[in-house]
């Protein structure tokens, strides 16, 4: 499985809300500071009723959209899980969480033992979370509608990611936030800190760097997007081994050579090279630091495609590493393992030249990328500590 698509070998491409009463009034509320592409502030504005969790009782989560620009792919969205069917006035903390490459921010998984969101709702965080614009191209986008992604630069997704924190700001009252981040969400997630470190009570960084080198140039002519679905899983046969899995996990296997749908899995996981090693770089199911059916739900709430041109950037020039250090926020980050021993050591070195002496890293050895937020151990290996340090922060 590859979570990035075609050139996975490029270290670049690693890869939610209140009372309808009260969504109506959060609706007109302009987000502070942050404008859309023609300079006029971005208008987040309700766009489903409420949500709820069989295996989270009294969670709820609630969704909105704001256009950013003229295609109808050009919006982004929010989602808002909390405790409650309204909202704490004074929750815990306020987390904005930036999801990884060709994730959006909906909960995947109805269970918290896999879900940040519904673990730190549980316990009286406000969790948003943002769905970047390709949560809004669809899968059968054609060539020619997926060029409204050539200008979807590192910048533009910053300037959303701004937008979006000065709404959670506004509805929530809170004028800082922590940032989290998962794989390149940790980037913006960082970048983010850099620019606005009086916005940011911390930042949470979940197996990302700031990556040190990026491709050159631009991406070749007619190339605007990266495709999770590869040659060999293509995209219908992606689609059908995730529902094979969720419907049915110890049945009949996709692939004639697996017992098992659940093993099929198991195998396109754990073998997934390239930048992830083939070692359970991915997820590592067969050590038992994930299941089947989890990454199951997990994946196929991917989103298909990502803007290739941002994969030829590089944002974190010599002033912005600068102006994030002498911001001196505290930063947790926690490293998988099993993509190799470099990407370990990167994340714990991206921890401390973002922080300094203020940076706690976790490395959690014999874990895939994957498993670091939504493995069998994440509950008590990343998501509670993570809930710790909030506290403490919010104690001190």
């Amino acid at each position: 499985m590859t979570e990035r698509g075609g050139a996975i070998g490029h270290a670049r491409r690693l890869s939610g809300l209140i009372l309808l009463v009260a969504v109506a009034a959060l609706a007109s509320w302009p987000a502070r500071g942050a404008l859309g592409n023609d300079g006029t502030p971005a208008d987040f504005t309700p766009v489903a009723g409420m949500r709820s969790f069989r295996e989270a009782p009294g969670i709820h989560e609630w969704r909105f959209g704001a256009p950013r620009g003229p295609s109808p792919f050009d919006r982004i969205g929010l989602e808002r899980v909390a405790r409650g069917k309204t909202p704490a006035v004074n929750p815990l903390a306020v987390v904005l969480y930036l999801p990884g490459t060709f994730m959006n921010g909906a909960v995947a998984v109805d269970d918290p033992r896999y879900s940040m969101p519904l673990f730190m709702a549980g316990r009286g965080v406000d969790f948003w979370s943002l769905d970047y614009r390709t949560h809004f191209v669809p899968p059968a986008a054609t060539q020619a509608q997926l060029g409204a992604m050539a200008g979807w630069t590192d910048a533009v997704f910053l300037a959303d990611v701004e937008s979006a924190a000065r709404f959670v700001e506004t509805a929530t009252g809170q004028p800082r936030i922590y940032v989290a981040g998962f794989s390149r969400g940790a980037e913006f997630a960082y970048l983010f800190a850099a620019r606005h470190p009086e916005e940011v009570a911390g930042v949470i960084i979940l197996d990302g760097t700031m990556p040190s080198a990026a491709l050159r140039g631009n991406p070749p002519p007619g190339r605007y997007a990266d495709d999770v679905s590869g040659r060999r899983l293509t995209w219908a046969r992606r689609e059908a081994l995730m529902r094979a899995v969720i419907e049915h996990p110890d049945g009949p296997a996709p692939t004639p050579q697996f017992a098992t749908a659940r093993a099929n899995l198991e195998h396109v996981v754990y073998a997934a090279d390239g930048f992830f090693g083939g070692h359970g770089g991915l997820a590592n199911p067969l050590g038992g630091f994930s299941d089947a059916v989890v990454l199951a739900r997990t994946m196929a709430a991917y989103d298909r495609y990502w803007p290739a041109v941002q994969d030829y950037e590089d944002p974190f020039n010599a002033g912005t590493r600068s102006a994030l250090l002498a911001a001196r926020l505290p930063v947790l980050a926690f490293a998988s393992t099993n993509i190799g021993p470099h990407w370990s050591q990167n994340v714990a070195a991206s921890a401390r030249a973002a922080a300094g002496d203020g940076a706690t890293v976790v490395t959690l050895d014999g874990w895939g990328h994957l498993d670091v937020i939504c493995g069998t151990h994440a509950a008590a290996e990343v998501f509670t500590p993570t809930l710790g340090w909030i506290r403490q922060r919010q104690a001190n």
